[in-house]
């Protein structure tokens, strides 16, 4: 089956953040048509195939089917939803994050006969809104323990080998309204906020030689009422924080934090497209994986280097909570997701059915690194 003919329905299918009923199908049928052994819809939505090996290891490749919104549609070269292609490039919202690499690792799936290994692939929803949602529920309840996980977000066909993690801090601070005419008979509860924000500066967070530093930053304040003349009474802020390994999330709280303002770990209700709901926090821990399976895919993948991604991915629970070896490869330049105009190489995208096939036959093959080495 064709990659860019698979690749063209999926970007043709619009698949935002719990409306990915539509394309689970899409993707379910195409797993059928190539001849896997399984593929079965669980509880959440994901899609879940297998392809039966000599029962070795498992290994598994992994995909989020959800997308960010298309913004305004006057700045885009051609409709959002067209996956129309343009001087060999295929262009749509959500074709390099990442319904490029779910259309190589079906027509990859395809192919994959014969190995020693059992081959899983798990594409899941809700990934843009919450990292490492669905593919939580493939391992922990679908009881699938892979030996490796292969994330199919861009890389521009490198090997990622991890990021920061992230986590969304919510300060909430609580006032005195009066009439702002006479602030001194109230108690502002934006100056308290503003106070606790300031404290962030002081952060002296922490550095890896591969992920870089840790930052944090203010992306919202909201006040109650918010309206002229009365003073706030009260008053919230989002904090955005990328952190690396060895962080200490709780000491940053305490330290932000004070007798007026309160810091937490901020939370939410995801709703999956079947119906099931659950409220989960917003950390995503961070990860790096710099073992033997790392080297063994630069190997065998043409012209690959590690690198790592700057975003966060599914890796936070893959390998930052279940502890499982996690790369990451996949067709795209991650400067153009979420952008207008988001597109993709159709030659790349042809490439990473073979980086995909090759990781497949050799990730678990000790001769690869012997030979090469």
């Amino acid at each position: 089956m064709d990659e860019v003919k698979i690749l063209i329905e999926l970007v043709r299918t619009r698949s935002l953040s719990g409306e990915e009923k539509e394309i689970a199908g899409v993707i379910r049928e195409k797993m059928e048509d190539v001849g896997v052994d399984s593929v079965r819809v669980d509880r959440l939505g994901n899609v879940i195939a297998e392809v039966k090996g000599g029962g070795r290891r498992k290994i598994m490749f992994e995909g989020h089917m959800d997308h960010v919104p298309e913004g305004n549609i006057e700045n885009w070269r051609v409709h959002p939803y067209s996956g129309e292609i343009i001087d060999g490039r295929l262009y749509g919202r959500g074709s390099v994050d990442m319904k490029a690499s779910i259309a190589a690792m079906i027509s990859a799936a395809g192919r994959m006969r014969e190995l020693e290994d059992d081959i899983y692939f798990a594409f899941v929803v809700h990934e843009e809104d919450q990292e490492g949602f669905g593919i939580r529920y493939v391992i922990e309840k679908e009881g699938i323990k892979p030996d490796v996980v292969i994330l199919g977000e861009p890389t521009n066909l490198n090997v990622a080998i991890g990021h920061r993690g992230r986590a969304e801090i919510l300060l909430k601070a609580a006032g005195l309204s009066c009439h702002s005419s006479m602030p001194e008979e109230g108690e502002n509860a934006l100056f308290n906020i503003i106070d606790a924000i300031s404290r962030i500066r002081q952060l002296d967070l922490r550095y890896h030689p591969l992920l870089g530093r840790g930052t944090i930053a203010p992306v919202n304040i909201n006040c109650k009422p918010g309206i002229i003349p009365v003073i706030p009474e009260k008053c919230t802020a989002l904090l955005d924080l990328r952190f690396v390994p060895g962080e200490n999330i709780e000491e940053i709280l305490r330290r932000i934090s004070s007798d007026k303002v309160s810091a937490q770990i901020a939370k939410r209700r995801i709703k999956c497209y079947t119906g099931y709901e659950e409220e989960v926090l917003a950390l995503f821990p961070s990860w790096i994986y710099e073992g033997v399976l790392s080297d063994r895919a630069v190997r065998v993948l043409p012209q690959a280097k590690k690198i790592v991604w700057r975003f966060g991915t599914d890796g936070s629970y893959t390998a930052g909570i279940a502890g499982i070896p996690t790369i990451g490869y996949g067709p795209g330049d991650d400067r153009l997701a979420h952008k207008p105009n988001e597109n993709v190489s159709v030659d790349d995208v042809r490439r990473a059915v073979n980086g995909y096939l090759s990781l497949a036959e050799n990730i678990f093959n000790e001769e690869t690194t012997e030979r090469t080495a």
